[in-house]
């Protein structure tokens, strides 16, 4: 019997290829021996030679995406001197809409399968490879015709990774710039009983978390409203995420988000810009009164973590009207912001219209944008630049409370982040440090600068943002002052007067002297910050991160 080995290059050691998953399933029923691979980017050429080597396949099918052409690329012909005769098979999306150029570039490719993949490998297989052309086109049965990707021997092996899946496959919208636009991605539904048997056994499964890849989930309502009702109602501990639109969903579809439980679910909404005109020539219909108002209904049930998308290098949009994209999407105040940038790949319209449009991008995945007629090569740097800082000091959320006070001091939050960014480059700073006490500095001269009177209330701020993520009970040097030690001695106290056998309780939370001793303490030097976070008293411990408000008499502090 031959052996094919279905090889993916994910982009984290944390990501499992589901293509992979549906190739072996599909074919399950051939005289083959089919077996899985996966590595991740970060490995070396010759440790994945090394792996791929050992299983002696006489046939290899990659999976080519634009996070892995690189190191694809680099192993093709490695691989033919180790493994002479085997034969090499790719699919994927990089792969799939410039198959000539692979062929012509790389000759120890055979065959190279294009657009959705089953039945293209299936008909290879069954003939044995014994086939004319070199590049495969075959079109697949309807998705629910498509044998479910999972079987219990991938867990545990996978248990602890993002587990995919899809209740649909296509998409109903055409962005430009999206492979998901072309004509030959029809959008097919899966039947709903059998998503909700499938979802079943993955949630028996006990994942931590489990991606829909559905182009756009709630296209369809019926569907979307369906499995989000079945996965409320079996509530499981784990988090699933989905890519939505959100002004497809109405009254009905918030009563039933709205009743999920906190972490159940979390949404990815691609808004890409504000700009009406880019919008249209993208062909996005974005209604942006009903977008806002959607994204701010869902944040306020506080029950669903929500990530909103913006693209730099959109037609239509120069720096100032990017600005206004950046500042309208940043002031919807989602959990998360993505800053991304725009990618010209290979078969999409955005492509073929390159020159229309003046863009210039690279010519190796993940072929981003370099300039267009609106952004010069020096614009889109900036923004690079400022994505960073986004990253770094916003969507980490380690300095909320900061951020809260600081950015409304600036007519934007875009001029904040440039003004933020020309104070860090003339110091030379590293943009790129995830060292809380090195940004946290900064943040301190930076007000220092700008505004010399926001000092105290600034100085709060940022010893708040401390204690929120330190799990332990020093100050920063930059951060330590007398209110620490009259917070430390104070607290103490109150809290040894109301010890019973070396445990205390505050808000319902039994605290140990172990907690005790780690605990860091905080009081506010500024009458601002006081009036607006503290309501009772003055003193704050945090243990673990976690705040617990001591009710000291006002006389004693």
């Amino acid at each position: 019997m031959k052996k094919l080995l279905l090889v993916g290059i994910n982009a984290r050691y944390t990501h499992s290829n589901l293509a992979l998953r549906y190739l072996r399933n599909f074919v399950a029923d051939l005289e083959y021996k089919t077996e899985i691979l996966e590595f991740s980017i970060n490995q070396g050429i010759l440790e994945i030679l090394e792996q791929i080597a050992l299983k002696q396949p006489d046939i290899l099918a990659f999976s080519v995406y634009i996070w892995n052409t690189e190191i694809t690329s680099l192993l093709l012909p490695e691989i033919k001197k180790i493994l002479p005769e085997s034969k090499i098979i790719l699919g994927g999306p990089e792969v799939s809409y410039n198959p000539q150029d692979w062929l012509s570039k790389y000759s120890d490719i055979d065959f190279i399968i294009c657009g959705a993949g089953e039945a293209g490998l299936k008909y290879l297989l069954e003939n044995e490879l014994n086939v004319q052309d070199a590049i495969i086109r075959k079109r697949n049965p309807h998705f629910s015709k498509i044998p479910f990707p999972y079987i219990s021997a991938d867990f545990p092996e996978i248990k602890n990774k993002y587990i995919y899946y899809e209740s649909s496959r296509g998409c109903s919208f055409k962005c430009s710039y999206c492979l998901s636009s072309r004509s030959d991605q029809a959008l097919e539904f899966r039947d709903l009983e059998i998503v909700k048997i499938e979802l079943t056994f993955l949630i028996e499964q006990k994942p931590r978390i489990i991606k829909f890849v559905d182009r756009t989930f709630n296209a369809r309502k019926e569907h979307s409203r369906e499995i989000w009702k079945f996965l409320i109602k079996l509530d499981p501990e784990i988090t699933f995420h989905f890519e939505i639109h959100p002004e497809l969903l109405d009254d009905e579809d918030l009563q039933i988000l709205k009743s999920c439980k906190k972490g159940l679910f979390q949404f990815e909404i691609g808004i890409q810009s504000t700009n009406h005109e880019t919008l249209k020539a993208i062909h996005r219909t974005n209604n942006w009164e009903k977008t806002s108002y959607i994204v701010h209904k869902l944040m306020s049930f506080g029950n669903i973590h929500i990530h909103v998308d913006l693209i730099a290098g959109l037609p239509f949009e120069d720096m100032q009207r990017f600005e206004r994209s950046f500042n309208d999407i940043f002031n919807l105040k989602a959990d998360h912001f993505q800053l991304g940038f725009l990618k010209v790949l290979p078969g999409t319209e955005m492509a073929e219209n390159k020159d229309t449009f003046g863009i210039a991008s690279t010519n190796i995945s993940p072929y981003i944008i370099l300039k267009n007629k609106w952004l010069s090569f020096e614009d889109l740097n900036i923004i690079h630049k400022i994505e960073t800082l986004l990253e770094v000091f916003s969507n980490s959320n380690k300095f909320d409370t900061t951020l809260k006070y600081l950015i409304p001091k600036f007519d934007s939050p875009f001029i904040f982040f440039s003004e933020l960014l020309d104070f860090l480059n003339n110091r030379n700073f590293d943009l790129h440090t995830k060292d809380w006490k090195k940004n946290g500095l900064e943040l301190i001269q930076f007000t220092n600068e700008h505004f010399p009177d926001l000092k105290k209330l600034i100085f709060d701020c940022l010893r708040w943002d401390w204690c929120l993520q330190a799990r332990s009970h020093y100050y920063p040097e930059f951060l330590r002052s007398e209110l620490n030690i009259k917070a430390k001695q104070i607290g103490s106290e109150y809290l040894n007067t109301h010890k019973t056998k070396d445990k205390i309780i505050l808000d319902n939370i039994e605290l140990t002297v172990s907690d005790l001793k780690r605990a860091i303490y905080f009081m506010p030097g500024s009458n601002e910050f006081k009036q607006k976070n503290l309501q009772t008293s003055d003193i704050v411990i945090f243990v673990n991160g976690k705040p617990f408000t001591l009710q000291i008499p006002e006389e004693r502090v």
